[in-house]
């Protein structure tokens, strides 16, 4: 009997990695930082807006406590991500809307709301300044409809222009992709 075979350390390999992944802290943002590294996790970029909806009205605190209201927006691609310190999906794809922001920052025509789902701006901005992020936290302070967030989270809403919500994706995705790149630049080009 050989206990060095091949298929028996291949096994004891995926099997350390799935028990780092359930155990050691961090693990699983790790790991799915490294699917979104294979070209895995991308957002699901639409070809066409046709399945657009209008965005409802939803009141949202920036960091300095200075409200925000979506319909004060209109006339901008508004990107919105639904987040929380301790969600390691947030976590992993947080680098990539970060070098997202980075890229767009100084253009007026786009505006980033970074939603703290747990409402802690202390321990957001805390967070923020730990990983060397630039994001803008803010705060939403109205109830949103499910169709557009229920709780799970991350999740990213794309608004056009025109006020209409045209990109919805939950869960971790790598958002500094050449795809939403292209994405942001149509929809930054498009006539009101």
């Amino acid at each position: 009997m050989r206990r060095f075979s091949f298929s028996n350390i291949i096994y004891t390999l995926l099997l350390a990695g799935l028990l780092a992944i359930l155990f050691i802290p961090g693990g699983k943002v790790w790991f799915m930082q490294q699917l979104m590294k294979v070209g895995l996790l991308q957002p699901s970029v639409p070809k066409t807006n046709e399945d657009a909806w209008p965005a409802p009205e939803m009141l949202f605190r920036d960091a300095a406590g200075a409200p925000v209201a979506l319909s004060s927006l209109k006339g901008k691609v508004v990107f919105i991500n639904f987040w929380a310190t301790w969600c390691p999906p947030c976590r992993a794809e947080m680098p990539s809307v970060d070098r997202l922001y980075r890229q767009w920052k100084n253009n007026p025509g786009i505006v980033f709301l970074i939603v703290d789902a747990d409402s802690e701006p202390d321990k957001a901005a805390a967070f923020m300044r730990d990983h060397g992020y630039q994001l803008p936290v803010a705060l939403l302070t109205a109830n949103v409809p499910q169709n557009v967030y229920n709780g799970t989270l991350p999740t990213t809403l794309i608004i056009d222009k025109a006020g209409r919500i045209v990109f919805r994706e939950t869960g971790a995705a790598d958002y500094s992709s050449h795809r939403m790149e292209e994405y942001i630049q149509q929809l930054l080009a498009e006539k009101q």
